[in-house]
């Protein structure tokens, strides 16, 4: 059973005091116990079903699709939210033309091929949202002629595998993304000024990005074949002297029965770990300043800065920053942290063309309006912000002239749950998405994990709650199971889901050995 005692650690830092994020006290916990078995029951009943489904590449599409990974078979859809204009979609138009030129759509030789009709595999969905209210994954299938349900995806009934929503969270919120992604594999962009208006420059330069990089000549593809492995190991900090112990050095060295991370992709791997782990090191690696260059994946883990909301929301641009070696006592300063505006300063301009980043940290991805953790049994949730945002460091990213094809990372509080049970490391969750990802899945594969992941541990729950008979049971257990359940569903791609690495191009580099203790 994945619930225990142990209190739940969260992976953030008060920017404003430089206190650890505490966690969630008894009282909190309980909180998630105490919902009424019906609402808990009514929520987790549909990912019942998931727990038998089939695993592996094909995993959320029917099985007449051979290869999930191929556009022209799974097809390519984007969903505009209301504040994506004809200025966003325009600017999106390379992007666009691409992904539709990859479909290959030609229905009279599906039909002559398969005997049956089939609506085009590439699609765009206006004003997707019913106007006035927020709307669940569900009621979208199901609404405006699409009558689609929560099931394996049939790309042909209307709605194709891969799904790009261009929105903020505020209006197409990250509940639907998460429910959309169980089945499909869904990504999202949306680059913002710092007023909150959208930005169609940044929208026109990711595009430029993407399309360049999927259609540049072998021999120019700017990454090698190397992952970035970046970990702080704090003072008297529990969260990243765990983190970097038991996923950091473990994916570099390889653990008794576990291969280091990337051997059978034959990845290289270069590890920043504690006292490596500094902002200049970042820099340096977004730069393209490490050995053998730009990597094709940088995968970090630490704190995530987290300053107290005001009006303006004036901290909005270091919500989510990085939190490095650099950290001293005390509030937090810019030299102790990579934030937003650190992606302007790079060395050489940054070197991030064909880079994927999986952060793991507090608010890396985004962060909705109230706390996940603390808005159950009537309690008022803490207001994280005046709206749900995505994080600005995943934006600058992506959006830089040199950027990167996309950022796995977590939204709301990020929890050592999606590592360990009870006392055990468990990296499955993080190596399956990685060695995916080396493999050359589209993100949008890679990441199942993390949805199946959800559904068996929703399946837990609701099987906790059966065998209770609906009688309350131990607080402690149920509250840290559900507070396990959440934190694997919160992982999101920023970035077009279909986008994948160019592994064939890329030359095999001989092992950067690890040079920590």
């Amino acid at each position: 059973m994945e619930g225990t005692s142990e209190p739940p650690i969260p992976f953030g830092i008060y920017g404003d005091t430089g206190e650890l994020f505490p966690g969630l006290d008894d009282a909190a916990v309980h909180n998630f116990a105490a919902t009424a078995p019906r609402e808990l029951e009514a929520q987790l009943r549909p990912y019942l079903e998931l727990r038998n489904r089939e695993a592996g590449a094909k995993r959320g599409v029917t099985g007449d699709i051979q290869d999930a990974g191929n556009l022209a078979e799974t097809g390519w859809g984007v969903i505009f939210g209301p504040s994506a204009d004809s200025r966003i979609q325009e600017a999106l138009g390379l992007l666009l033309k691409h992904r539709e030129d990859a479909v290959h759509w030609d229905e009279e030789a599906h039909f002559r091929k398969f005997g049956v009709r089939s609506k085009p595999l590439y699609q765009t969905f206006q004003g997707a949202m019913a106007p006035g209210k927020e709307e669940s994954a569900k009621a979208w299938l199901w609404r405006d002629k699409k009558k689609l349900s929560l099931n394996p995806v049939n790309p042909g009934l209307g709605v194709p595998y891969y799904i790009l929503i261009v929105a903020p969270p505020d209006e197409i919120s990250f509940e639907f993304q998460y429910s959309l992604d169980l089945y499909w594999a869904v990504g999202r962009i949306w680059f913002e000024n710092a007023d909150g208006t959208p930005n169609p420059e940044e929208f026109r330069q990711y595009a430029a990005s993407v399309v360049s990089y999927e259609t540049m000549p072998d021999a120019n593809v700017p990454t090698s074949r190397q992952m970035a492995v970046f970990a702080p190991c704090l003072p008297l900090d529990d969260a990243t002297q765990l983190f970097s112990r038991q996923v950091a050095q473990t994916m570099v060295t390889g653990a008794e029965g576990v291969p280091r991370a990337g051997i059978r992709q034959e990845f290289a791997l270069q590890p920043f770990i504690g006292p490596d782990a500094t902002k200049d090191n970042l820099a340096r690696i977004f730069g393209g300043g490490i050995k053998n260059g730009p990597p094709a994946i940088l995968f970090s883990g630490g704190h995530g800065a987290w300053f107290r909301p005001n009006e303006a929301n004036q901290n909005a641009a270091l919500q989510g920053a990085l939190v490095c070696q650099d950290r001293r006592p005390g509030p937090l300063k810019p030299d102790y942290m990579f934030a937003a505006d650190d992606v302007q300063n790079l060395p050489a301009g940054g070197k991030m063309h064909g880079m994927i980043h999986f952060m793991f940290a507090c608010y890396g991805g985004g962060w909705p309006a109230s706390d996940t953790y603390r808005c159950r049994q009537g309690k008022p949730p803490e207001i994280l912000g005046n709206r749900a945002m995505l994080s600005r460091l995943p934006q600058k990213l992506l959006s830089h002239p040199d950027g990167a094809l996309a950022v796995i990372a977590h939204v709301d509080q990020s929890w050592g749950y999606s590592f360990r049970r009870g006392n055990t490391p468990q990296l499955q969750g993080f190596t399956d998405v990685i060695a995916k990802l080396m493999w050359g899945n589209r993100i949008g594969q890679a990441t199942d994990e993390f949805n199946r992941r959800w559904a068996v541990l929703s399946t837990d729950l609701l099987t906790e709650l059966d065998k209770s008979g609906g009688r309350m049971i131990a607080p402690d257990v149920i509250g840290n199971m559900w507070i396990a359940r959440d934190d694997a569903r919160n992982y999101i791609v920023i970035g077009d889901p279909a986008v994948r690495l160019r592994v064939e191009a890329m030359p095999v580099l001989h092992t950067v050995e690890n040079p920590c203790p």
